[in-house]
């Protein structure tokens, strides 16, 4: 028994001795400090107009690896994705996106970047989207309605009145297609994947337009399969986008006038069927303003070219020598150049003719037929004029005319057209 007491000291000094190994082992050993290695070899596949799929491989010390980050245009957008694959969606269509990945592990250790990849979205079929922003017509910043790319702005001389309010007409041809002239003054052929648009605003105050201005809508005629469909789009406060809609409704504006009086409109947007209530020729819808003889002047836009011509040398209008060849709708304000008749007749055909003639959804047994076209003694003019200045003169919805799109009197067209009627004789 005497020599326990250094056989316990002997076992005590071993045990040190094995325990100052320690002091050699590495934190490699327990992977608690060392980053995971980067994802290689990203790649994007199955593009679709909204989403994208990427996919990667596994970093080459997974064994720690717990999970992956996939950042999009240097944003994440997924913070632990357990695979080696994922789809982003809700993409916009024809866009370019970028796309990395990074490695985690348990301790939180994070990997260098992957390679970096740029995938594109598919354009998406041609068609209403949901807001106007994704439709191509303006720029980014959509409040100044500057057009996009290949968005043709264009005027007509002779305009329809909606309630005083301002418009800007566009249209957009598919790359490498034209406009086609048909022979006549009318609508010229269309091809299929045309969008036409007509943006509805107010000034502020029409004697300084730079103060600003309310956009409230954009109509839109799309043809798709040789067929007219027809889409609104209604602002919002901030003017920022506009939304896709196919109800009526009804809009508070208020605006100042070059006379400095304040106007107060109770707007109305129509509903898509209202739209077919005017668009329409023989219960197929079609555009109605874009006729060539509206056409046929000189607008500011085109550096002081007539505007036919102007289409025709930019290739947005074929089968046109030139502007000449097309007869002119007379301006309803023009004194200087046209007498009453000829006013009164424009006036009326750009207001009225869309309805009032054969084919439209007006019923046969109101005979009028208000189309420039038509001789004066078919129009039947002369034995409606007492029902013309009537229902010109009224604001009673469901009576007066146009019954669409007008809630207060044009006042200086009812002068016109009042001087016009009491000038006109029985045919």
């Amino acid at each position: 028994m005497k020599n326990l007491p250094t056989l316990l000291l002997l076992l005590f000094a071993t045990v040190l001795s094995s325990c100052g190994g320690d002091d050699d082992y590495s934190p490699t050993e327990t992977n608690d400090t060392e980053a995971p290695s980067a994802p290689a070899n990203l790649t994007a596949s199955n593009e679709t107009e909204s989403s994208i799929d990427i996919s990667w491989d596994a970093s080459t010390d997974n064994v720690g690896v717990i999970g992956y980050k996939v950042f999009q245009d240097g944003i994440e957008i997924a913070s632990n994705v357990s695979g080696t694959s994922y789809t982003a969606l809700n993409l916009d269509f024809e866009t370019t996106y970028s796309y990395s990945v990074i490695a985690f592990d348990a301790a939180g250790n994070e990997s260098n970047t992957s390679n970096t990849i740029d995938a594109t979205t598919i354009d998406a079929p041609f068609g209403f989207r949901d807001n106007l922003s994704q439709m191509g017509v303006y720029v980014e910043d959509m409040a100044t309605l500057t057009p996009s790319t290949g968005v043709q702005l264009y005027e007509i001389n002779t305009t329809l009145f909606t309630d005083y309010s301002k418009k800007q007409r566009l249209i957009k041809l598919p790359d490498g297609e034209t406009l086609t002239y048909n022979g006549d003054d009318l609508l010229p052929s269309y091809p299929d994947e045309t969008l036409i648009a007509k943006t509805f605003f107010y000034n502020i105050d029409d004697r300084d337009p730079s103060l600003g201005k309310t956009i409230i809508e954009t109509r839109i005629f799309l043809k798709i399969n040789g067929v007219w469909e027809v889409g609104d789009y209604i602002w919002n406060e901030s003017q920022t986008d506009a939304t896709y809609t196919e109800n009526s409704s009804q809009i508070a504006i208020s605006f100042i006038d070059e006379d400095g009086d304040t106007n107060n409109i109770d707007y109305v947007i129509p509903s898509k069927q209202d739209c077919f209530t005017c668009h329409n020729n023989n219960s197929t819808p079609i555009p109605i303003g874009m006729k060539l003889r509206s056409m046929n002047f000189t607008p500011s836009y085109t550096g002081g070219q007539n505007q036919l011509d102007f289409f025709i040398n930019n290739g947005l209008l074929e089968g046109l020598g030139s502007s000449s060849e097309v007869s002119v709708l007379p301006d309803w304000t023009d004194t200087a150049n046209y007498d009453i008749f000829e006013r009164g007749r424009a006036y009326l055909d750009v207001n009225c003719a869309h309805c009032h003639r054969p084919g439209s959804t007006t019923p046969p047994e109101i005979e009028l037929d208000l189309r420039l076209e038509t001789p004066y003694a078919d129009t039947k003019i002369y034995e409606k004029r007492s029902s013309i200045e009537a229902r010109f003169s009224s604001v009673i919805a469901g009576y007066s005319m146009p019954l669409i799109g007008r809630t207060v009197v044009h006042e200086e067209a009812l002068t016109m057209l009042m001087d016009y009627l009491s000038q006109i004789s029985e045919p």
